[in-house]
Parts: structure tokens; C-alpha cells; sequence
């Protein structure tokens, strides 16, 4: 069994206990005590978990080279972890890079993890079942003595990726025979898979966490690779290490209890991902249909030829499990050309896609933008797709988005006028789509009977932005704003105030996502409870 760890770093015994009473709650299988605040005397800690060694703990002292809060001696902070930890059966977390020097601080480090067990006890997993031969657990890492240590060994790196990270582990188990942390801020995603390829070698022996945001997988799929522990938090605001999720999203959002090894993994591929719904709603789906899967949110920067090398990555590695990826901004024209002659005819003609499939074979790519986007517009409108033609429409944006939703408005026989920030990338855009273009300078002076926003300007959390001034609304049929969150942006709020009808992108979110889930499972969603589920999702903080 995989430990879901609440971190809780807290000053008092009184806060202590309060917060870990919470922790057990919500559904935490262990906690994680960082006494590096804690004022309190260390023999009082150390009598509440005597109390209560049923429960899973973890003692840390973390000091500040190592992103913890204490700034005494070595000395000193082993002498704190001793006193708090002896005797209770709690598991001890020391940094290696102290462990390493001297004899002394690993005996007594080694003494604070002891603890008695009786000569004809196997050692075992957390969750009591005999390790496979060829790994070493924490609970079965036996020190010469006749006793078993409870000890973890942590590295830290809060700048990047460390190359040697396979051989740190190795040391962590082989050498010191102890369960292996190890945690380091990642620059891009492709950084994360150091951190996966560590728990799917070594499995219960390490705790791996590629830190921040676009780690967020890593900490989500521990359970998948039986990895020895995950680490969550509270509340957000009481993150101990940057990228940590909250116990209720590991089991509420990411259904924690339901990740095994058979799980396949699915996730939203932007920058930024942070105000994305989708997980939120294909959780839901996975839950509703029985399917084993979770959807994750995954920021891939835009740099360079990140989102080629991280798909790359997911090929090389059939244990993940991907089973496909939604595509947002601002890689939707590059997923295209990565995923190549594996795209749909419509996607090849947009030239961007939004849907990845992975099933085995070559990756197919899809746009489900395109006609979501149009049935959309269509019931505002109150028409049918064949009323669209000679309909003058003024689309804001030349991305993928915008092509998705170009190429329909065209099929459709719509006059379209494209406006953009780079003229000469918005002429080409044009041009491939064979409609109109104009210079964003003259978005003011706009004469269509429609305006599409397909921007991302006015997304949150920059809800108080625009991409068109408000005096320019007037006259306007309907204005439709691809953005889902918040649901009334400024350029809809203003229209309202112009008298224009307004649409937002909830409808065309549900109706491609849909269609997406689909493509993945073969099933199609109930769209109304859908569009409910979202709008809830929406006004949930």
C-alpha cells in the first residue's frame, strides 16, 4: 500500500494533534510531523505518538539548506529528533547529506528510527505483506544489531533535476538500507520523469516527487507505481514544499483510493493549466462509468520543443499507461505537427488538433473544437448550420482555437475576418483558411454581425481584461468568448451592457470535451448533467 502522507508543520502539540485529527478524517493513511517549528518539548511529542502507534507517523526535523525551518546545528537537531521520536515506532526522515558525515549522527539517527521486534517477525510492507525479494522497504530494512529500522533518508534540490538521481537512490537503499526521498524543483515537465522512473524501478523502497506545479503527476501516480509514500497538505496554504496538493484533491479530484497499478492516466497538456475545469469533469466521467483512470492537469511550457520531447517521453514509457491528452493553448498547431500523418482529415485541414488518443499504437490526433464550437454558436443564434452562410463573423486570435473555429465558420459559408497581434502571422493564418485579414489596431472598427473571442485575454485569474474595447460592441448580433472561467469575462459583461446577446464557452467546453471521452472510452457523457458538473466545478474554489 502506497502511504497518502499529510505534511503538517506546527508549532504547538495542541495544533499538532487538532490538524492531524483533521488528517485522519479526510482520509490520510499517515502524517508527516515537521517539528522543525515545533516549540514544544520534544518528550511531550514523543508521549502522544507512544499513544497512538496504530497510526502512521513520520518525524522530520527539516533544516533550512534543505527548504525545513530549523537553523541549529546538525548536533542539535538529531538530539530533537531522538527525544521525539524513540521508542514510538514512528518512521524518522534525515537528509542524507548529514547522514553521510559521520559515524556518530548515523548511530544515533539509527537508534531514533529503532525499534524492537521479535526474532520470528518477518519484515513486511506498510501494508503488512511480504516484500518481493528483490526490493527494500522501509519496515524491512534491518540494521545488524537484530532490530529494524524505521528510517528514511531524504535529498533535496530545490534548483534542479540532480543528474546522479538513480545513483542517490541506490546509495539511499543498497548503502544505507533505507526507504529513499528524494525531491527536486523540476524546470519543465520532461523533468518529471526522473522522478517516475525512480518509483517504477524501485516501487515501495522510494518516495520520489518532482516539485511544483508540473510535478503534479508525480505526486498522483505514486500509488500507480506502489511507490513507499505520497505527500499532501492540509489546505493550500499550508504547503510544505511547493506543488504539494491538499489531501481533498488526492482523494476527492484525483480519487486517490481508486490508483492502482492498472490505472491509465489521461491529463490537459497547456500553459497555463492552472484554471482548467477538465479534471474536475473527466474525474467525474471516469467515476461515473466504472472506468480506471485519471485525468491530470499538466503545464507544458512553451519553450522550445518541450511539448515534443514530453510526448516523446510518454511513448518511451508503455508502463505509464497514457491512454490520450487533451491539447490547449498554446500547443494545439504543435501537437498537430508532432502526432503528423496520425491526425484526422479535419485536424490535417485545421491545423491544429485538441485530442490526443494513445491506444497502443501510432498516436491519432483530433480537433473536437471545430463543430463544438459551431453547434454552439449555432443554438445562440437560434439557427441551423445551413443559416450561417453570407453571416458576417469577426474572430479575435490566430491560434488553434481560432483555426478550429475558423475552418467551421468557412465550411459553413461565413464571410470571416481574422484579427491579429503579429500582422504577418495573421496574413498567413488567412491566407490557409482563405478568409479576410485585418490588423488588430482596427479590432475597434470591426463590422461583423458575430464576434468570436478565441483569445485567451480576459481567462483567469486576469478576469478584469479585454480584448476589444467596449465602445466597439455596439451593433453586434451575438458575442461568443471561447473562455469558460470565469463565465461572465469583461468583453461578455460589456456586451451585455452594449445589448448584444452573449455566449460563453461553457456549451462548446462540454460538447468537445464529450466528444473527447468518447474518442477515449467509446462512451458519450450525459451533456446537461455535464454542463451542471462544470458550473458547480466553476464556483468551487
Amino acid at each position: 500500500m502506497t502511504l497518502l502522507v499529510t505534511s503538517i508543520l506546527a508549532e504547538s502539540l495542541g495544533d499538532l494533534v487538532s490538524r492531524a485529527e483533521r488528517a485522519w478524517a479526510g482520509g490520510a493513511d499517515g502524517v508527516e510531523v515537521r517539528m522543525d517549528a515545533f516549540d514544544g518539548d520534544p518528550g511531550t511529542l514523543a508521549e502522544y505518538l507512544k499513544a497512538h502507534k496504530d497510526r502512521s507517523w513520520i518525524v522530520t526535523c527539516r533544516s533550512a539548506e534543505e527548504g525545513g525551518c530549523f537553523r541549529g546545528d546538525t548536533m542539535e537537531r538529531v538530539s530533537r529528533l531522538i527525544a521525539a521520536a524513540r521508542g514510538t515506532g514512528a518512521y524518522v526522515d534525515f537528509e542524507l547529506a548529514d547522514w553521510r558525515r559521520s559515524d556518530n549522527i548515523r548511530q544515533k539517527v539509527g537508534l531514533a528510527a529503532a525499534h524492537c521486534v521479535g526474532a520470528d517477525t518477518p519484515p513486511s510492507t506498510p501494508d503488512g505483506s511480504d516484500p518481493p525479494p528483490h526490493k527494500t522497504t522501509l519496515s524491512a530494512a534491518a540494521s545488524t544489531d537484530g532490530q529494524s529500522r524505521r528510517l528514511i533518508l531524504s535529498s533535496h534540490d530545490f534548483e534542479r533535476c540532480p543528474e546522479n538521481l538513480d545513483a542517490v537512490v541506490h546509495e539511499m537503499i543498497d548503502a544505507h538500507r533505507a526507504v529513499a526521498k528524494v525531491a527536486y524543483r523540476g524546470a519543465h515537465i520532461v523533468d518529471s520523469f526522473a522522478a517516475l522512473d525512480v518509483m517504477h524501478e524501485h516501487g515501495s523502497s522510494v518516495m520520489a516527487v518532482c516539485m511544483g506545479e508540473e510535478g503534479l503527476w508525480t505526486r498522483v501516480l505514486a500509488k500507480k507505481f506502489n511507490a513507499f509514500g505520497s505527500f499532501c497538505t492540509l489546505a493550500a496554504d499550508e504547503a510544505t514544499a511547493p506543488g504539494q496538493t491538499t489531501l481533498g484533491e488526492m482523494i476527492g479530484s484525483y480519487r486517490w483510493k481508486n490508483i492502482d497499478r492498472s490505472t491509465k492516466v489521461y491529463g490537459v497538456l497547456g500553459d497555463p493549466i492552472v484554471h482548467s475545469i477538465s479534471p474536475f469533469l473527466f474525474n467525474r466521467w471516469f467515476a461515473d462509468t466504472g472506468i480506471n483512470a485519471v485525468y491530470l492537469p499538466m503545464r507544458v511550457g512553451a519553450n522550445g520543443d518541450g511539448l515534443a520531447r514530453f510526448l516523446d517521453g510518454c511513448m518511451k514509457r508503455p508502463w505509464l499507461d497514457v491512454g490520450g491528452f487533451s491539447v490547449t493553448i498554446p500547443h494545439k498547431v504543435t501537437a498537430r505537427a508532432w502526432v503528423g500523418e496520425g491526425a484526422d482529415s479535419l485536424s490535417q485541414r485545421i491545423g491544429a488538433i485538441n485530442t490526443l488518443v494513445f491506444d497502443g499504437g501510432r498516436p491519432t490526433g483530433y480537433n473536437t473544437d471545430c463543430y463544438a464550437a459551431i453547434t454552439s454558436m449555432c443554438n445562440a443564434l437560434r439557427c441551423d448550420r445551413s443559416d450561417l452562410a453570407g453571416l458576417p463573423v469577426d474572430v479575435l486570435g490566430s491560434g488553434g482555437a481560432a483555426r478550429a473555429v475558423v475552418e467551421g465558420l468557412r465550411d459553413f459559408g461565413c464571410r470571416v475576418t481574422v484579427y491579429g497581434r503579429t500582422p504577418q502571422r495573421t496574413k498567413s493564418f488567412a491566407d490557409e483558411c482563405g478568409v479576410m485579414a485585418a490588423a488588430w489596431e482596427d479590432r475597434g472598427r470591426r463590422r461583423g454581425e458575430v464576434l468570436v473571442n478565441c483569445t485567451p485575454v480576459g481567462m483567469w485569474p486576469k478576469v478584469n481584461e479585454s480584448p476589444i474595447p467596449a465602445d466597439s460592441l455596439g451593433g453586434c448580433r451575438l458575442v461568443f468568448d471561447l473562455i469558460y472561467r470565469p463565465l461572465q469575462t469583461q468583453l461578455l459583461h460589456d456586451a451585455t451592457t452594449a445589448g448584444c446577446a452573449t455566449l460563453n464557452g461553457l456549451d462548446m467546453f462540454v460538447r468537445q470535451a464529450a466528444m473527447q471521452f468518447e474518442l477515449w472510452t467509446g462512451r458519450a457523457p450525459d451533456l446537461q448533467q455535464a454542463r451542471d458538473l462544470v458550473t458547480r466545478g466553476i464556483h468551487t474554489p
